[in-house]
């Protein structure tokens, strides 16, 4: 008996010193793992942090890519923030099957002081544009742009409106080639100045300046043929790009320098340009021009030379709200006439832009041109002009504009002047579309 009693203390005695031990061991236990939850859930917390952190600036990469690839397109220097010359080859959007296709509108209205220039008066849809463009390799990118614009004949006398149907611009560009070059081939806008690049949703003010209209023709200088540029390497590590066009000489029935269809091939065209950026809020962008085409027809041997600058400052405390833009262009062109008679030609623009809110801008423009090429016109007759204009964009792809427009000039020795009113808009619909870099939007 005094046995059992002593083994049964003895039991209990064992499993309370167990109990107790095993308590002992497990709080800790548990408080550790609760700890190491805890610091799981911190890390992941964290990581998760940085994760967010680097999607955004993937985002900012992408971004600064895609505009790198419009202003390739563009056959502009990229811009950083606010404007850096730097090199960018590809579209930066899109995929190898599936164009980004955008679509324009523009048109307007005016109301001028000369009651005989129909072409004035009255409500217009000046052009409705089509603008495709892919990746046709890893290395060449494919564009092409239709367009139906508005035509109106003999606007001094009876009117007649017409919609015609164009090829405006259809090329490859193939932008990853040795030694910093680039090709360009099919039909594309010549690379005479800057204004000329522009297609009419693009142009800075709702006429295009007298000087282009009077020495490339009323929508600037479009022909099919071939370029090449290319960045130039130069001991400064500026940004020198040289770019040589040889190209038809069919200029169309419009054009005052190259003849039409029975032009004598080929013409040339050239253009070098030089970049730079003015310290952290500004860029300049100078260059030379030159064309070049035998002459034939009614369109005698003439060599025209330009010459460009253009500038933009944006504030650095509000680069979205406040910019600067100036641009100038000088033209010049050596005729000889069939019958030995000689004449040089001049023109020039310039035009100031100040936005100072963040959908608004407000500019000035002054026009000056001789007439070269155009029969109707005394050899000394000129046009100039001033314009006032205020923009506002309600949304990104929607563009409001008034300007008040004064031209003067000699018609055969007699003096004219005309005053107008215009109105214009613009919208586009789907991608965004690629511009250059000065171009607001």
């Amino acid at each position: 008996m005094r046995i059992a009693i002593a083994v049964g203390s003895a039991l209990a005695a064992c499993c309370f010193a167990f109990e107790t031990v095993a308590a002992e061991v497990a709080e800790p236990s548990v408080t550790a793992l609760i700890e190491t939850v805890q610091r799981l859930t911190e890390r992941i917390d964290e990581m998760e942090t940085a994760r967010a952190e680097d999607q955004r600036r993937i985002r900012e990469l992408e971004e600064k890519v895609g505009e790198a690839g419009r202003a390739r397109e563009a056959d502009e220097p990229p811009r950083a923030e606010p404007a850096a010359a730097e090199s960018s080859q590809g579209m930066g959007q899109g995929n190898l099957l599936n164009p980004a296709i955008t679509a324009f509108l523009d048109g307007g209205g005016s109301l001028s002081t000369n009651g005989d220039n129909e072409a004035r008066n009255r409500f217009n849809l000046r052009e409705a544009e089509v603008d495709f463009r892919a990746a046709v390799t890893p290395y060449a990118d494919g564009v092409l742009v239709v367009a139906i614009g508005e035509e109106i004949d003999d606007p001094f006398g009876d009117v007649s409106v017409d919609f015609a149907f164009d090829l405006e611009e259809g090329y490859l560009d193939v932008h990853t080639l040795p030694w910093d070059l680039a090709f360009r081939g099919g039909k594309f806008r010549s690379a005479f100045g800057r204004n000329n690049l522009l297609h009419t949703h693009d142009l800075p003010q709702i006429t295009r300046p007298l000087a282009v209209q009077a020495f490339l023709g009323p929508e600037g200088l479009s022909t099919v043929g071939g370029s090449l540029s290319w960045l130039v390497p130069n001991p400064w590590d500026e940004y020198i790009e040289f770019a040589a066009q040889v190209v038809n000489a069919d200029g169309g029935a419009d054009s005052p320098i190259l003849d039409g269809p029975g032009a004598a091939n080929p013409a040339v065209v050239s253009h070098l340009k030089f970049f730079r950026d003015i310290g952290e809020t500004g860029s300049i962008e100078l260059g030379t021009s030159a064309l070049y085409s035998p002459g034939s027809g009614s369109r005698p041997d003439a060599p025209t030379l330009g010459a460009d600058v253009t500038y933009l400052w944006r504030d650095p405390e509000a680069a979205d709200s406040r910019s600067l833009t100036f641009q100038s262009e000088l033209f010049w062109t050596d005729t000889d006439f069939e019958d030995g008679s000689h004449h040089d030609y001049w023109g020039a623009y310039a035009f100031g832009q100040y936005q100072f809110a963040h959908n608004w801008y407000a500019g000035v423009r002054l026009d000056y041109t001789d007439l070269p090429g155009v029969e109707s016109r005394a050899n000394d007759d000129s046009d100039w002009g001033v314009s006032s204009y205020l923009t506002w964009y309600p949304a990104e792809s929607l563009r409001l504009r008034l300007e008040y427009q004064h031209l003067d000039g000699d018609l055969m020795e007699e003096s004219r002047s005309e005053d107008a009113l215009l109105l214009g808009f613009t919208f586009f619909i789907g991608a965004h579309p690629p511009h250059p870099y000065w171009v607001n939007r």
